[in-house]
């Protein structure tokens, strides 16, 4: 079973993750952003959790998926989300175990010296700044960078070197801080490219956190030693108490062979038994779109497959939920036979699970596949994009011919010849461009033609014209149509 989870995000929580992975132990691992999660190893080992949690949010995790015990590996900095674990852990009565980073200061004196400024905030370390003249390399990261823009001048004296991330940049440049001034490197940097970064920027104030060994802390004050420049040092919030990496590492490989013996005692109806499978039809995205069956299926499921931009669209109703971007029966079904421990399971499918949708496919898979009839298979159906479109223009289309042209041959210019009213979904290959094509090669062109783009989203676009009129035109690959003669 997967009951212990590890707040990560740090060196040490991959580390230990890592160790869980060689030592093939199953474990929850929490990051906040893609870029914690892209550093772990893929292991079938290793459920990571992507997106941050509230305090609330943790206490559901952890009462959701029955944890039992939990590492808080996060930044020695991050006092708010250590306090929020504690929390979480406290009103659960589950364990808590704090991986410290050990403080290089207490090892050998490195922040000693005429070159070291101590302060106990960025806050300090701004005012102290404010009385100071020359630039700035800021090294703490992005989530008080704000603070450093209350200087004067900031927009010429401030550097800030910060993680190569879309987002982190982007928030970045909101503040004002961009251009040759934002550098997106991953650390931790040798003594060496710190010394390069002082001298090619003329920094004169190199500002960094008191974070360790895993943080390059001691290769910073080196650095600004030999560069003779100063370096504001933000001292830790509180001394915590806790494990080593390597304590935890000899903790959890004892805790979780109590954990396997647990479980060898349970039946195979115990451990496993009969596990609920949701088909959901998400509509065209917007997750306002989904009924409010399926709305409560996907907050009672432990884990969540599907397309990478449905599982984003839905990822705020569910934190804490296992989300998968896999929408294939050949992927999931091995997953799901390796981690019986899920018993509550979703798989979400664009639209109306009835209209050209994967789910009929996967019901035909899990009914080939699986033994013992193990999974009970419940379909939820969605908006399909033709009522959805159709309700948009106002008409009915109980008197229309409904067509795919996704992955699929046809031909729309036929199908008119038959019917007055024709509907298609489009890909890459069948665009709208070449559907006005081919509508004009049979003499259609100056039918009524509705084209449907990014359908429920904020950025929806309904353009209606004529093949003549929108034969040039620039639409999205996966557009649905609506021609009526």
């Amino acid at each position: 079973m997967c009951r212990i989870l590890i707040f990560g995000g740090t060196t040490e929580g991959r580390l230990l993750s890592e160790y869980c992975h060689q030592q093939k132990k199953k474990v929850w691992v929490s990051v906040a952003t893609g870029y914690g999660k892209m550093v772990l190893p893929e292991s079938p080992y290793l459920f990571v959790h992507e997106t941050p949690m509230n305090e609330e949010e943790m206490e559901g995790f952890i009462r959701r998926n029955k944890i039992t015990l939990v590492f808080d590996a996060t930044h020695p900095y991050a006092a708010v989300v250590s306090k929020n674990i504690a929390c979480s852990c406290e009103k659960t009565g589950t364990r808590r175990i704090r991986v410290i980073r050990e403080s290089l200061t207490n090892v050998e004196d490195l922040g000693a010296g005429d070159h070291v400024v101590w302060v106990d905030s960025v806050e300090e370390a701004v005012k102290y700044l404010e009385e100071e003249t020359g630039n700035i390399l800021v090294t703490t990261g992005s989530k008080e960078l704000v603070r450093f823009t209350h200087l004067d001048s900031f927009e010429e004296r401030v550097y800030a070197r910060v993680l190569p991330t879309v987002g982190v940049i982007s928030a970045c440049e909101e503040i004002g801080i961009k251009g040759k001034r934002l550098i997106g490197m991953q650390g931790p940097f040798s003594q060496e490219l710190n010394e390069a970064m002082i001298r090619q920027y003329d920094i004169r104030y190199l500002v960094t956190k008191e974070a360790g060994a895993a943080g390059g802390f001691q290769e910073k004050i080196n650095a600004t030693e030999a560069c003779q420049i100063k370096a504001v040092v933000v001292g830790r919030p509180v001394v915590e108490s806790g494990m080593t990496l390597t304590e935890a590492k000899e903790f959890l490989s004892e805790y979780e062979a109590e954990e396997e013996e647990e479980d060898d005692k349970k039946s195979p109806s115990e451990a496993f038994g009969i596990r609920n499978v949701s088909l959901i039809g998400i509509g065209m995205g917007g997750p306002e779109q989904m009924t409010g069956q399926a709305v409560k299926a996907l907050k009672e499921s432990q884990v969540v497959f599907g397309a990478e931009r449905m599982l984003k669209s839905i990822g705020d109703l569910i934190p804490g939920v296992n989300l998968i971007p896999w929408y294939l029966s050949r992927d999931i079904l091995p997953w799901l036979n390796e981690h019986k421990e899920y018993k509550k399971i979703a798989i979400l499918y664009s639209g109306d699970t009835g209209f050209y949708s994967g789910a009929k496919k996967m019901i035909e898979a899990f009914q080939t596949e699986t033994k013992e009839n193990q999974y009970e298979i419940e379909v939820l159906p969605g908006i399909s994009s033709v009522s959805y479109l159709c309700a948009r223009l106002s008409t009915g289309w109980e008197d229309a011919r409904l067509i795919s042209l996704h992955g699929r041959d046809g031909d729309v210019a036929r199908e008119l010849l038959k019917f007055h009213k024709v509907f298609a979904l489009l890909d890459g290959t069948n665009t709208v461009n070449q559907v006005c094509g081919r509508l004009i090669e049979e003499g259609f062109g100056h039918v009524s033609l509705s084209v449907g783009e990014r359908l429920s989203y904020p950025d929806e676009r309904i353009t209606t014209g004529t093949p003549e009129t929108l034969k040039d035109g620039s639409f999205d690959v996966l557009s649905a149509i609506w021609i009526e003669r």
